[in-house]
This record gives structure tokens, C-alpha cells and sequence, in this order.
């Protein structure tokens, strides 16, 4: 009881996490107006989708301005980091849901499909890669990556028109939830032996450890971690899903994958590895290398041969990981 009432929780600034708030606000109206008004116009949920994303970028811009150069600050009990880094990703995501939202209606008509949870479902992807960009904790990260995740399984497999839709949802969902299980590995790993997930803490333990201290773990983890990477980048060989999904999947969603998952995927993976695993350079730098380079191969050779011009752009997504 004693431990109960002294329990304090961490300060929340509001302010600095409004444009997270205002698109969890936009995913929950249109989710439930969605479930409950099924009849509404297809219009206004794209309208809201727009005006939600566009109030949530100029808010970022905002928190953009008020931020001092090289100055990070952090939120939640330090599970989120905010800085012009995290800020430029996350811009850049929701102006890509905003330009997706306004195509969607279109796509949506000409399939003959209702889809209004699409929209609710594309904030809800926006809501976790931008957590993803600012997760300054390993565990906060996985929570980010797993809400964009579902979120895109479900958008994949939304089509009812076209049995490809449920097949490619059906396989990235698959081959997604063993390279979330590897991440989650991975992480269980680096806590082990740097005693805590908070990437700050990660790189202070790691650098406290004896030269050859847990080297097999540390690199066992560090591994894991890249798997569960690779595969949400598409680097070769954790690249399979890709051409498959990007074609069985609804075109403005295969947008939306190219465009917030990859660069979500990619902000996170830089924070993680510059800021809590830069002490391990000389491990992971030689693996990325050889990763980026056999992606950036194999990526364009194979694009060139591809006859569905959407097979083609998954692969040329590939190459330019590689770059």
C-alpha cells in the first residue's frame, strides 16, 4: 500500500506531444463515425483525414520552431525524445498520409469497395510510425512498430474485390510477426546485458562493460535487432514480402507502405544504432554494409526483368534502400 501511494507518474507535456494527439483524436472519430454511420459520404472521411493530418503537420512545424538547435527534449519519463530529427520524420509521414488521403476516395470508387475504416486505419499507422521516430526506449519502439504493423496488415488485406489483397495480407502478416518476433528477441538480449532498454542507458551500459564481457550475447541481440530492421526496409535477403505485397495491395496503401513505413523504419533504425548501439560500431557497421550493398545489386538487377509495373516499383523501393 505504501509502495502504491508514493508512486508518482511522469510529467506529460502536453503541448509537445499535441500532433500525436490530434491524430489519435482523428483515428478514434473516424474509426467510430465509421462503425456507426456506415452510410456517411466517403467524401468527409477523407476530408477529416486531410484536415486531421494537416493540423497535426503544422503542429509539428510549430514544435519545429520552438525547438533551440541541437536541443532534444525529453517526454513521458524519457520514453520519447523530441528533436528536429525525430520532428523532420515525422513531418515527412504525415504529409505523405495527407497527400494518400486525398487519393484514397478515388481508388475507393473505382474498386467499388466502402473502406471508410481505411482512413481511421492510415492515422493509426501515422500514430505509430511517429513513435517509432521518437522512441528514445527499445520496448516504446516495439509498441510504435507493432501499431504500424497491424495497422498496414489490415490496410493490405482490406480489398474484397481481389482475392490478391487477402493472399498479401495474409503473407505480411506471416513473415511481419516473425520479424517482430526476432526485434522483440533482440531486445530482450541488449536489456540483458545493458540492464536497461532505454537507448541513453543502453549505450552507458555497453560502454561500462569489460572488453570480451557478454560479447556473444550483445552481438546475439545487436543481430536481432537488424533482422527485425531488415525486414521493414526490405533489405535483401529479408526482402521476399515485398514484391508481393506491394502488388496484391491496394495501390494508395502500397504508397503509403513506401512512403511512412520506410521512412519510419529508417529513422528508427538510425536512432537505435547511432545513439544506444554507436559503442558497438565495429560490430554492426561491416553487417549494414554488406546489407546496403547486395540490396542495392540485387534490387536493380531484378527490377529491370519485372513485367507488373508494381512488382517493379517494390523492387526499385529495394534498391534505393540499398542506397
Amino acid at each position: 500500500m505504501l509502495a502504491a501511494q508514493s508512486f508518482v507518474g511522469p510529467a506529460i507535456d502536453w503541448y509537445r506531444l499535441s500532433n500525436i494527439l490530434v491524430i489519435l483524436g482523428g483515428a478514434l472519430v473516424l474509426l467510430l463515425v465509421g462503425s456507426l454511420t456506415p452510410k456517411w459520404p466517403r467524401g468527409m472521411y477523407a476530408l477529416g483525414a486531410a484536415v486531421t493530418t494537416g493540423a497535426s503537420a503544422v503542429l509539428t512545424a510549430l514544435l519545429w520552431r520552438d525547438l533551440g538547435d541541437g536541443q532534444s527534449i525529453s517526454l513521458v519519463g524519457n520514453a520519447l525524445t523530441l528533436d528536429h530529427f525525430g520532428l523532420l520524420s515525422t513531418f515527412v509521414m504525415t504529409v505523405s498520409v495527407l497527400l494518400v488521403s486525398l487519393v484514397v476516395n478515388d481508388h475507393l470508387e473505382r474498386e467499388g469497395e466502402d473502406g471508410p475504416e481505411v482512413y481511421g486505419l492510415m492515422l493509426s499507422a501515422l500514430i505509430g510510425g511517429i513513435i517509432m521516430v521518437l522512441a528514445n526506449d527499445l520496448l516504446v519502439l516495439f509498441l510504435g512498430l507493432e501499431t504500424l504493423s497491424l495497422a498496414f496488415y489490415l490496410m493490405v488485406a482490406s480489398s474484397r474485390k481481389r482475392s490478391t489483397s487477402g493472399e498479401a495480407g495474409l503473407k505480411y502478416f506471416i513473415l511481419g510477426g516473425f520479424a517482430s518476433a526476432f526485434f522483440l528477441y533482440g531486445i530482450a538480449l541488449v536489456f540483458g546485458v545493458a540492464g536497461s532498454t532505454n537507448l541513453p542507458k543502453v549505450a552507458d551500459g555497453l560502454a561500462r562493460l569489460n572488453v570480451g564481457s557478454s560479447d556473444s550475447m550483445i552481438l546475439a541481440g545487436v543481430a536481432l535487432l537488424l533482422v527485425g530492421f531488415a525486414f521493414k526496409v526490405s533489405l535483401v535477403p529479408f526482402h521476399v514480402w515485398t514484391p508481393d505485397v506491394y502488388q496484391g495491395a491496394p495501390t494508395p496503401i502500397t504508397a503509403l507502405m513506401a512512403s511512412v513505413g520506410k521512412v519510419a523504419a529508417f529513422s528508427a533504425l538510425a536512432r537505435v544504432f547511432l545513439m544506444g548501439l554507436s559503442g558497438r560500431a565495429d560490430d554492426w557497421a561491416p553487417a549494414i554494409y554488406a546489407l546496403a550493398v547486395v540490396t542495392l545489386v540485387v534490387g536493380s538487377v531484378v527490377a529491370v526483368v519485372q513485367t507488373d509495373v508494381k512488382r517493379m516499383l517494390a523492387y526499385s523501393s529495394i534498391s534505393h534502400a540499398g542506397f
